[in-house]
């Protein structure tokens, strides 16, 4: 007679289980619910990017910027030329590295192989004075004097350093370069060549 009862008490305790559970379940299935989705975000780097420029009107980023011929002791040039941020960033620093060969063009002649023992190697960047180096950036316009009186073959793989405030995105540098041929300079720099290739190196 007690198992019967403990056996019914049991049945009793599993159905009111089952009972319960189905209702858990309906319960569970009936709340509302809700799905958002968000797909390829970005996470991407910027350009860092300046170019040169003869003309200040399209910019490259290999350009021969100038070429000066037959001259003569006492002769000044003006070099000029662009630099462009055409990035997307601030530019903190601009440095220009030039890098001179001097050469002698052709054989030397007999006024020049009297005071001339270089038969291959030019004397014209010792005798190429930088007067001065002149800079616009947002009309402003200063002097770059550290660097004055110095010949090329003195600045030769030297850094020159060409900004004073921050180069921002599409802003324009004007440079100006002047130099003088040594007045004193003498035969020992006829035909000679001067090679300059020139580094332009910025940094964020």
């Amino acid at each position: 007679m007690n198992q019967v009862m403990s056996m019914r008490r049991e049945i009793v305790f599993m159905i009111v289980g089952l009972l319960l559970g189905a209702a858990g379940f309906k319960i569970g299935g009936a709340l509302f619910s809700d799905i958002s989705i968000s797909e390829n975000n970005e996470i991407a780097t910027g350009e860092f990017d300046v170019r040169i420029s003869k003309t200040g009107s399209s910019f490259y980023n290999d350009l021969k910027l100038f070429e000066f011929n037959d001259l003569k002791p006492g002769d000044e040039i003006k070099a000029e030329f662009y630099i462009k941020n055409s990035g997307d960033f601030n530019i903190s620093k601009i440095l220009i590295i030039p890098h001179v060969q001097d050469l002698e063009s052709g054989d030397l002649n007999g006024a020049e192989a009297l005071v001339d023992n270089t038969t291959e190697i030019g004397e014209l960047s010792q005798n190429l004075i930088l007067e001065w180096i002149v800079i616009t950036q947002s009309n402003q316009t200063y002097t770059l004097s550290d660097y004055s009186g110095k010949s090329l073959h003195e600045l030769n793989n030297q850094s020159i350093s060409l900004l004073t405030a921050p180069f921002a995105p599409s802003e324009v540098l004007k440079v100006t370069m002047f130099f003088l041929v040594n007045p004193e300079a003498g035969n020992e720099i006829q035909k000679d060549l001067c090679l300059i290739s020139m580094q332009i190196y910025a940094e964020q």
